[in-house]
């Protein structure tokens, strides 16, 4: 089994929907639901995006978006560094079909999305569903640091709790304790 990870192609997305509609049955994740998973694989502010193969066969996929005003972790983590948000930007859409876990293709994605934010010289922070366990283990595996908490109000109705990370070289400065 050959495991590859490569900036998303448009050919890409019939099977990303695929296995986006799993994710959704197994892990309730994207919590809106997938009515148009077409339509969701592509978020607003697009920047960037990248798929994990399975011996060529797409499998999951993340996205890198520029953050906007109205981007709960952008307004979170502007609060906690002072920074401007036009140096922020959002990862989202990050999901692997259930039948290819545990293959470390979630923590490939996420370095490619690490690597090009740096590169473009843009700080990482997002949110995630506090019932994302698994998200939230991997989140944490790379360093991750939790910056703030926020309920999401979805569109109908159900309120989720979510916390707020940024990657560690985007996390706000600690000062360490004097002695």
């Amino acid at each position: 089994m050959s495991l590859e990870v490569r900036p998303r192609a448009t050919s890409d997305l019939p099977a990303l929907a695929a296995a986006l509609i799993k994710v959704h049955d197994h892990d309730k994740y994207p919590v809106e639901g997938v009515a148009d998973p077409l339509a969701w694989l592509t978020p607003d502010r697009l920047l960037a995006a990248w798929t994990a193969l399975v011996d060529g066969r797409p499998i999951g996929q993340a996205t890198l978006a520029r953050a906007g005003a109205e981007d709960d972790a952008a307004r979170i983590w502007q609060q906690h560094t002072g920074r401007d948000i036009d140096q922020l930007a959002i990862p989202a859409r990050l999901f692997v079909d259930p039948d290819h876990r545990h293959q470390r293709a979630g923590l490939f994605l996420l370095h490619e999305v690490q690597a090009f934010a740096r590169d473009h010289h843009l700080a990482i922070a997002f949110d995630v569903m506090l019932k994302d366990h698994a998200a939230i283990r991997l989140y944490e595996t790379l360093g991750c640091v939790r910056i703030g908490t926020i309920t999401h109000t979805h569109s109908h109705g159900q309120a989720e709790p979510a916390a707020v990370y940024a990657t560690p070289d985007s996390a706000p400065h600690r000062e360490t304790p004097r002695a």
